[in-house]
């Protein structure tokens, strides 16, 4: 019925009426895409015929795909079951792909321009087709994707018009994300295609040819760089020559992707060639061009590190040529990038070369902030505060001077208002593009009693508040004691950001910060310095805890709770490194009590998701896109896990007896066959932390009967990860155990190790 209304109001020219029914389509699919099995073939064959028909407006035709990438992202499995599905959804995307401008000089004159400033085009046709390709290829996969995509790609590139010949290789780019496995086979192939492209008489065809260089690098980096060097980079630097600035900025931006999966023996030969390149980009008075050029050398920089020295003396004076002299709000995203460059350069060379400088780059930056000139959303806030860290690991304890400078502007953006806003619904929606330029983010939602609201929040605040409290961390664990002076007013911000609930990065990052402000001043109490007496370092050992053990239990995000429990292990481990930052048998008692929580937790949200599986599966169902145990499940089990063995490393026996009656219950349970090979190999590194800490005081006797036995059955398990446990365990069981190791144990433990080094796969893993 809803299929023919759709029909109704499509023939009767009632286009809104049917987007409203798409609408619902969309909807319906991504909330309970199995409702829509029975009629999935008729559904899927109208949608198909409605994204393909020219007559109908793009809003709708763009609905219409929607619903089908929808779907297939809801239900893969049952998609790839649909008989005509991907060899009819995928040339379609392409067929979208070619409605581009470029064939008349005004037209390429104008795609030139839209480099320069921000698209405010509207969603065409190209970019849904192009979105469509890449999102179809993820959900369905490269099995059944790559030789469809391959043989239109064939047909495409062989084309006399630009069009063609740039939907082929844009193609490769969307796909290779969702196809990577598949594609990965038929690298030197598409590789010598896509470096063919970068000699097309036409600019567009050679950009996208740049462009899927680039993506490639990402999706099958280090592989691609390691095979293909040595034509992939004399091409770019090539293309860094080409007569159209568009590609040469974005030649300059696939070297930024090069060299994010790349080793520094792979770029050292052409550092020479690819610097002096960059250096005439820098040269040439074009921003776009330049920035793109700036972030390439900060790239090389980064990867090249020492290897770079040769180079310094031609960027870093032009560098701070631009921080000094770049002025207007079109220029600040240039002095950003530079301020990132010369601080990844510091970084690469050093101290001793870098310092000279660091007082004019670091003058040159702060010169920004001088009378609160930098705006939120300026976006040299960021580059500067990332930068100013990356200064400060490369002057370590030079850096202090500078911290009275750089700390409070970091504690304000910590305090900065996110300012949240609770309207009715129908209210301001007038405005939400204004909002949207405003870096503020708008939802509608419903609540019960109360109705339907809108609640709006400045994202540009949150990150700025993430970001400072990063930065804070940094300062905090590069000049240690060095950073004394500022910890109580630190830790009295960040402590209250732990709980935090606008944003989970927030929570975090604050989180983070903590160890190392109660490792500054145990550092500074060692070092005698004023004010850092071993009460105020308990004080602040105290507050983290119980900062970080309450979040903990009350995080409703799995993966925060897993960032806290590592924080909170980071916090046990300062007790092995300094006498002063002991916990109290209260304060581990509440830290168990807290990892016992958080692992009763896990294991419901677990038996819910295998009830809920067991429920969705059906007899012609595939189960190949479930997991069995969710990733952030497993996440959180072993940080649990390195807590436990960090408790028993600095606290032994006695922290054993807190684990006993609540949380090795549980553990054990982790043991048994059936369950996945992460939670036997977390289970088995507690039994492993055990025996290598608690056996000096005898505390470890106990489980020393219960865990060999399972120590050697698993040595020769199928999962390298179980074995690697296993294995290690009975190497601390011969170290650590010993009369309570029995030589009947011995000898069954010494077969299980001579299997595991004999099997024909020993050295697979």
């Amino acid at each position: 019925l809803m299929l023919q209304a759709i029909s109704s109001a499509l023939n009767s020219g009632a286009e809104d009426d049917a987007r409203d029914g798409l609408e619902i389509f969309v909807e319906i699919a991504d909330t309970q895409p199995k409702f829509l099995k029975k009629h999935v073939h008729a559904l899927v064959h109208a949608l198909v015929s409605v994204a393909s028909a020219p007559s109908l407006e793009e809003a709708t035709r763009h609905l219409a795909f929607e619903c089908m990438l929808t779907l297939s992202e809801s239900a893969p499995a049952m998609c790839r079951k649909i008989d005509g599905f991907a060899p009819a959804v995928i040339p379609l995307a392409l067929h979208m792909m070619l409605e581009l401008e470029g064939d008349t000089p005004d037209e390429l004159d104008e795609w030139e321009k839209a480099a320069f400033g921000e698209d405010t085009s509207e969603i065409s046709d190209y970019d849904v087709g192009s979105e469509a390709l890449d999102r179809f290829a993820v959900a369905l996969g490269g099995k059944l994707c790559l030789p469809i995509i391959l043989e239109q790609v064939g047909q495409l590139a062989q084309s006399a018009d630009w069009k063609r010949r740039h939907a082929a290789l844009m193609a490769i780019s969307q796909a290779g994300e969702g196809c990577s496995k598949q594609l990965s086979r038929q690298l030197g192939a598409v590789v010598a295609m896509v470096v063919a492209n970068l000699a097309d008489a036409h600019a567009r065809v050679r950009w996208a040819s740049v462009n899927t260089i680039g993506q490639m690098c990402t999706d099958f980096g280090p592989q691609l760089q390691e095979t293909y060097h040595s034509q992939l980079l004399p091409a770019l630097c090539a293309a860094m020559d080409d007569g159209s600035m568009r590609v040469q900025g974005h030649a300059a931006s696939a070297i930024i992707n090069f060299c994010e999966h790349t080793t520094r023996e792979t770029l050292e030969p052409y550092l020479e060639a690819l610097l002096g390149k960059l250096l005439l980009l820098l040269q040439r008075n074009v921003r776009h061009v330049q920035e793109q050029a700036v972030t390439a050398v900060a790239s090389i920089a980064d990867v090249a590190d020492g290897s770079f020295a040769p180079f310094y003396d031609t960027f870093v004076p032009g560098l701070i040529a631009i921080l000094s002299s770049a002025q207007g709000k079109e220029m600040h995203m240039l002095r950003g990038k530079a301020m990132e460059c010369v601080s990844l350069i510091g970084l690469a060379v050093g101290r001793e070369k870098f310092e000279p400088h660091a007082v004019a780059v670091m003058d040159a930056m702060l010169s920004s902030q001088v009378g609160g000139q930098l705006a939120p959303d300026d976006p040299q806030l960021s580059f500067m505060l990332q930068a100013s860290a990356r200064i400060c690991k490369c002057l370590g304890d030079g850096f202090v001077p500078y911290l009275a400078h750089v700390v409070p502007p970091l504690l304000k953006s910590a305090q900065a208002d996110p300012g949240l806003e609770l309207t009715d619904a129908d209210e301001g929606v007038e405005n939400d593009d204004d909002e949207e330029a405003d870096g503020r983010e708008t939802v509608t939602v419903t609540i019960p009693g109360v109705g339907n609201k809108r609640i709006s929040i400045r994202t540009s605040a949150l990150e700025e508040k993430a970001t400072a409290c990063s930065m804070l961390t940094t300062y905090a664990q590069e000049l240690r004691a060095g950073f004394f002076p500022y910890v109580r007013e630190v830790a009295s911000v960040l402590g209250e950001l732990v709980s935090f609930e606008y944003m989970e990065d927030v929570r975090i990052a604050a989180g983070q910060a903590l160890p190392e402000l109660v490792r500054s001043a145990a550092l500074a109490h060692e070092q005698d310095a004023a004010g850092a007496t071993s009460e105020l370092v308990q004080q602040l050992l105290h507050f983290a805890l119980e900062k970080l053990t309450v979040q903990m239990a009350d995080d409703p995000d799995v993966p925060t709770c897993g960032a806290l429990t590592e924080v909170a292990s980071s916090l046990v481990e300062l007790s092995v490194e300094h006498a002063s930052a002991r916990l109290s048998d209260a304060q581990l008692a509440e830290l168990c009590k807290t990892l016992a929580q958080l692992l009763g937790e896990s294991f419901e949200r677990r038996q819910e998701h295998e009830q809920a599986l067991l429920a969705d599966r059906t007899a012609d169902d595939d189960d190949e896109d479930e997991e069995e145990v969710p990733a952030d499940e497993e996440t959180l089990l072993s940080q649990i896990v390195e807590c436990i063995g960090q408790g028993l490393k600095a606290y032994h026996s006695p922290f054993l007896a807190l684990l006993s009656s609540s949380i090795l219950p549980r553990v054990q349970a982790l043991l048994a066959p059936e369950r996945s090979a992460s939670d036997r190999t977390a289970a088995m590194c507690v039994f492993d932390d055990i025996i290598e800490h608690c056996s000096a005081d005898g505390g470890s006797a106990p489980f020393v009967t219960l865990g060999t036995p399972v120590l050697i059955q698993y040595a020769t398990d199928e999962s390298a990860s179980v074995r690697q446990a296993a294995v290690y365990g009975l190497g601390v069981l011969a170290q650590h155990a010993g009369a309570a190791f029995t030589d009947e144990q011995c000898r069954r433990a010494c077969a299980a190790l001579v299997a595991v080094v004999t099997a024909p796969t020993a050295r697979d893993d």
